[in-house]
């Protein structure tokens, strides 16, 4: 049996575990309503809160507004530029001093090359000349003779048929001469050479040599690899949202990374309307001038002077940061401010551009001591 005594122990037990979960819920209940005003956006100021704060409000006004693309690029030489210099016939390498690197002028000796079959072109060449000079002879005595009747017109048929095939071959190993660099119209008898000179038909930098002296080519085999240094380009990739601010002519300024200090202008020449997997399009660009220093394949930073746009736009002060997000106060008036997100695009002259502008037509937005709203939240959160 219980007796009371154990009664009222059990009853002071029950009554004193109430009374600690009691105490618990009131310690944590004002830690629910801080959580709860910290999530609200909207602040309300009393009289004296609003007269202390000066604040100021207006719409968002409309601007034409410029901005700079930061993009990123790489120096390339076009294909056109990009030179090949190949044997145009077969023959031994007689002299060869360039290395890669090397830089090579307009019209400089590249390659000596050597054959026995130089010489038998060259003497096609003169014999079919001294046969056109013989038949345009004949061709001119059987004229004279066919206008006296004395020849047939067969007889100046063939003569002037005899003549158009020596103006044919000599046509053909005339140009033949010229692929191996001779020049047809300087050659004679005692100039003939086993020895052709292949020279640069560019001024440029050497990036490969693929013979040595002593090597035997066979015509069409490369040779030397080279690139013309007017030809290089620079390649910018732009992403789908920068397209629309693109455009040929845009004046940009170039610099390798970490030499911000070097800037070179330039200027945008073409666009390749074309977006890849990787969501950009190339940007084609000349530069104005070009350093030493800037290479083939080389990396560059770019600044781009965007086109100037019309733009909805609020000044700087009313824009206010907190927790890595950007945020405006609205005027909801009778002293209430409510805190939205805000998208922000572009800056000049202490405007800054609003991409979301659609949420805020109409509205008034503090302009200035949006802060002091920011502040005013955060305190009566804590």
């Amino acid at each position: 049996m219980i007796n009371k005594q154990n009664i009222y122990k059990i009853i002071l037990f029950f009554v004193g575990i109430a009374i600690l979960n009691s105490c618990k819920q009131k310690e944590e209940a004002p830690a629910e309503t801080a959580t709860a005003i910290v999530a609200e956006s909207v602040v309300q100021l009393t009289d004296a809160q609003y007269k202390n704060a000066n604040l100021q409000v207006s719409v968002p006004e409309k601007m034409n507004i410029g901005h700079v693309i930061n993009l990123n690029g790489k120096i390339e030489v076009m294909p056109e530029n990009t030179i090949t210099v190949s044997s145009p016939m077969a023959g031994f390498v007689r002299q060869i001093k360039w290395m890669p690197g090397m830089n090579v002028s307009k019209g400089q000796s590249l390659v000596r090359l050597e054959e026995m079959e130089y010489i038998q072109l060259q003497q096609d060449y003169l014999s079919a000349k001294n046969a056109l000079a013989f038949a345009r002879l004949d061709f001119d005595r059987q004229s004279e003779l066919s206008k006296n009747q004395a020849a047939s017109d067969k007889v100046l048929q063939m003569a002037e048929e005899k003549v158009k095939q020596n103006q044919i071959l000599l046509k053909s190993l005339g140009e033949k001469l010229k692929l191996i660099h001779i020049n047809p119209a300087l050659l004679t008898a005692e100039n003939m050479t086993s020895q052709i000179v292949i020279s640069a038909l560019v001024s440029g930098t050497i990036t490969e040599v693929l013979v040595n002296t002593g090597k035997y080519v066979q015509a069409g085999d490369d040779m030397i690899k080279m690139i013309d240094n007017n030809g290089a380009r620079l390649v910018l990739k732009a992403f789908e949202k920068d397209l629309p601010y693109l455009k040929p002519g845009q004046k940009l300024y170039a610099f390798p990374n970490g030499k911000s200090d070097r800037k070179m202008t330039g200027r945008i020449e073409y666009m390749v309307k074309n977006i890849g997997d990787q969501g950009f399009a190339n940007v084609i660009c000349s530069l104005d001038s070009r350093s030493s220093e800037i290479l083939q394949g080389m990396y560059m930073n770019v600044e781009v002077e965007a086109q100037i746009i019309e733009s909805w736009t609020v000044p700087d002060e009313a824009i206010v940061s907190f927790e890595g997000k950007e945020y405006v106060f609205v005027d909801k008036g009778n002293q209430s401010f409510e805190m939205l997100g805000v998208t922000s695009g572009q800056k000049e002259n202490g405007s800054v551009q609003i991409i979301n502008y659609q949420i805020f037509m109409g509205q008034k937005i503090v302009t200035k001591s949006a802060y002091t709203l920011l502040m005013k939240m955060k305190n009566v959160a804590e």
